[in-house]
């Protein structure tokens, strides 16, 4: 991972730069936000992290789509929460692993914090992947991937920064993948993985979050695809592309412009 520059309207971000070697065990197996937590009390987060290769007793669907499993003596996991995290959580994930509470390391990041704020620019793969595999895609295909997230300014407000971090993949993320396939089978799915290609495009997620209620099963699963998408195509060597930076919401969502619209 590294940082480059990332400029929008006329202020120049820093995003973060990923590059990915095994993608499957790395955001499938690993990144994305999958596991939800049985047992905890209501409203508990959605779990990411290595130890989700753990869960043997309650595997998230997005081992169904990768022959990936793990067995270690200890595990990490990440929630993404300004709440403290209660014996709760921490026994029933434990158990969950197959560990000792003691042997399992968490890690919390709120919606505000800096460390969030980068973690989930460099999601902007994983937002690839997944949208891959609900439109069909197999993702055993991909064989390395890259992209790169702005990272947006941040702000106390544990909702609104919520909407930033979601705008910077949606409207400011670019995911590269090279992928062993047949050329058709991309050209099936590339214009329907990018975020342009949903009904909901075009605001700042956070409008769209309140409108729903704050209900996430109320936004249409679509909108949850990167801005850009390059899929190159190792087989043939062709390269397909889709979607588009959205400069004129990343300046609305970070810096309050009003009146820019879509540009």
């Amino acid at each position: 991972m590294s940082y480059e520059p990332f400029v929008v309207g006329d202020r120049v971000l820093s995003a973060v730069r990923v590059m990915i070697d095994h993608p499957l065990e790395a955001c499938v197996a690993s990144q994305i936000a999958g596991w939800r937590l049985e047992g905890a009390r209501e409203g508990a987060p959605i779990l990411a992290g290595p130890a989700r290769a753990l869960n043997h007793a309650n595997l998230d669907h997005y081992f169904e789509l990768i022959d990936y499993r793990d067995r270690a003596d200890e595990g990490v996991i990440a929630i993404q929460t300004a709440e403290p995290v209660t014996d709760d959580w921490a026994t029933t994930i434990a158990a969950a692993c197959q560990l000792a509470p003691e042997h399992l390391y968490i890690l919390v990041a709120p919606n505000s914090s800096l460390v969030c704020a980068i973690q989930v620019a460099a999601r902007i793969v994983e937002q690839a992947l997944h949208r891959l595999a609900e439109e069909g895609f197999d993702l055993r295909a991909v064989q390395y991937a890259h992209g790169i997230g702005v990272i947006p300014p941040l702000i106390a407000d544990e909702v609104v920064a919520m909407g930033r971090i979601n705008d910077s993949l949606l409207y400011g993320g670019i995911a590269t993948l090279c992928v062993d396939a047949a050329d058709d089978a991309i050209a099936t799915v590339i214009g329907k993985v990018v975020s342009v290609a949903s009904r909901a495009y075009g605001r700042p997620f956070v409008e769209i979050y309140e409108e729903a209620g704050r209900d996430f099963y109320q936004i249409p699963l679509d909108l949850h695809s990167p801005a850009v998408l390059h899929i190159n195509n190792m087989r043939t060597g062709h390269t397909f592309s889709a979607g588009e930076i959205n400069d004129g919401v990343l300046r609305q969502s970070f810096f309050g412009e009003v009146g820019i619209g879509r540009e």
